[in-house]
């Protein structure tokens, strides 16, 4: 019989540590931060958490705490009442204050303010990559609430959260801000949360290949309101229900919700607008302008003052567009030679 060297049992010893790792994963760590202890800051935790930790952050005002999220399933949440991340100085990075790169990272009970970056589009948090729940959070008085990259892979999870005048405070109609700009990811969901009070910009910006926005508050007020409440310009997947709407007299644009605004990027499409409550204040407006070829489905909703459920819009790169485009040059041109 052979019998079992020192080096083989090495092996073996560290292949059983290996595959009771695996199937036995270390128990997460939980990181407390605040005034009473010895991390004071969220930042210093998330340096020091590994894959799988959870942080409590205790309520409280943090200021000009700035943070990059690489880890995997990592939970964030504010206890006692909200963490509040509050942006007054430069933004680390000319991003966000949390940046976001993890797998299946859960923010709960935290409050975002005051990102200001020179881009114009700073935001509480930006998604890079990664997977993104967002749970009973508070955005407010950024640039951008939030904002994602356009990771093919990226997913984001909104639920019962605000999102609040995330706004530019000169207006630049070349740079608007969203309360929401979701990128060309590969799911968004929105639930249960509230947008409110963008300026020139959308309540929501959604690229992602699948969209579903159900049961939402999402309106306007003050005296200068959002332009679409639901921006969606380049397909997909979209389903929009069980939403409160509503635009104000001072809207920017005079239509709800816009779909394929700026070209059809996917080649699965659809559109279902369903059991929304949809008020208008004043003036024409429509529920969809729809610039894309597919048919949407819009089924049940209760409407006030609207002036119609659908109208056409303009193709990207459409033979109207082209028209279009062709007659700006030429005017462009006539003052020229003028």
């Amino acid at each position: 019989m052979n019998k079992i060297g020192f080096p083989q049992i090495g092996y073996i010893f560290l292949m059983a540590i290996i595959c009771s790792d695996f199937y036995y994963p270390a128990q997460a760590k939980t990181w407390m931060v605040g005034p009473e202890f010895i991390l004071k800051k969220p930042s210093s935790a998330i340096k020091r958490a590994q894959n799988g930790d959870v942080i409590k952050i205790i309520a409280g005002v943090y200021e000009n705490d700035y943070a990059i999220i690489n880890q995997d399933n990592l939970t964030l949440e504010g206890i006692n009442g909200y963490a509040h991340l509050r942006s007054s100085g430069p933004v680390p990075g000319g991003k966000a204050i949390w940046v976001t790169n993890g797998k299946n990272i859960i923010i709960r009970k935290i409050e975002f303010s005051g990102a200001k970056v020179p881009d114009k589009n700073g935001s509480g948090i930006r998604l890079q990559r990664g997977s993104l729940i967002i749970d009973d959070c508070y955005f407010h008085d950024n640039q951008m609430g939030i904002l994602t990259s356009g990771n093919k892979e990226a997913r984001l999870l909104i639920q019962n959260s605000e999102f609040n005048h995330n706004i530019l405070l000169i207006p630049d109609m070349r740079y608007p801000a969203h309360n929401i700009y979701v990128g060309m990811i590969s799911e968004f969901i929105m639930e249960h949360s509230i947008s409110r009070g963008a300026q020139y910009g959308h309540g929501v910006k959604s690229r992602a290949r699948t969209t579903i926005i159900r049961q939402n508050r999402i309106f306007d007020e003050g005296d200068i309101s959002a332009s679409y409440l639901i921006d969606v310009p380049n397909g997909g997947k979209v389903i929009i229900e069980n939403n409160y709407l509503y635009k104000n007299k001072n809207a920017q644009n005079n239509t709800f919700i816009s779909y394929g605004a700026e070209g059809m990027k996917y080649k699965d499409n659809a559109l279902s607008i369903l059991h929304n409550t949809a008020i208008n204040e004043s003036g024409i407006t429509f529920l969809l302008k729809n610039h894309s070829p597919i048919e949407a489905q819009i089924t049940d909703n209760d409407t006030t003052n609207i002036s119609a459920n659908e109208i056409p819009g303009i193709e990207k790169g459409g033979f109207l567009d082209k028209m279009k485009n062709n007659l700006h040059d030429y005017l462009k041109e006539i003052g020229k030679l003028n």
